[in-house]
């Protein structure tokens, strides 16, 4: 509180309310984060009991991996095996709508680190603004007089800053982690078209030899 009081407590308690909402931003993103990646892997061995027609749709713990593996199951089972360009348009519609929900709450994150050491440079000048009109009044013969303005100059830009560089750090760990993520659905998909050619191509292969057979 004396930390508080000594930068002044209007720009300080803006400061931690600032530091508050970008790691709170950053906490559920870290939180969905890891939940989307509990999802794909659950999928991941969902679509090979779908694709191998050895059960129906689970749940993946997801909405958007729920209704990707869901339209999977019903074209394969109205089409034995869904057909690649169909596939390609199923999984376009889903990083549609995943994407975006990886994406969310970065900018804003982002937008809240950046305010933090500019208030501390608000409560810098502010401090600087004071000391020198207590300068303009009373001179310099009494440091007592320019102690408060000059510790709300230093100990706010401290603030900022000391809010800033961790939730930076923070920032950039997500934004790695979602981008590994982002580049990991793109090669599902690519892994995805390739086992449907291939099973569409081992259908097609027991189809022709139970033709010859009956023939």
């Amino acid at each position: 509180m004396n930390h508080f009081k000594s930068g002044g407590p209007i720009i300080m308690i803006v400061i931690f309310s600032v530091a508050v909402i970008a790691w709170h931003i950053g906490l559920s993103r870290i939180l969905f984060l890891n939940r989307f990646a509990r999802a794909r892997k659950k999928f991941l061995n969902e679509l090979q009991k779908v694709l191998n027609g050895n059960g129906g749709a689970a749940e993946s713990g997801l909405e958007t991996y729920d209704d990707l593996l869901k339209q999977i199951d019903r074209d394969r089972r109205q089409n034995r095996v869904t057909k690649e360009s169909r596939i390609r348009v199923i999984f376009r519609e889903f990083l549609i709508a995943a994407v975006p929900q990886l994406n969310c709450g970065f900018s804003s994150m982002n937008a809240w680190i950046s305010v933090a050491p500019l208030l501390g440079l608000l409560g810098t000048v502010t401090g600087m603004i004071k000391t020198f009109r207590v300068i303009t009044e009373f001179g310099v013969g009494n440091p007592a007089l320019t102690a408060e303005g000059i510790s709300i100059a230093l100990i706010t830009t401290q603030a900022g800053l000391t809010v800033a560089f961790p939730a930076m750090i923070f920032h950039n760990f997500l934004l790695n982690k979602k981008n590994a993520l982002v580049s990991k659905l793109f090669q599902d998909g690519e892994n995805l078209v390739n086992q449907i050619k291939t099973i569409r191509k081992e259908q097609s292969k027991g189809d022709k030899q139970e033709l010859t057979d009956n023939v």
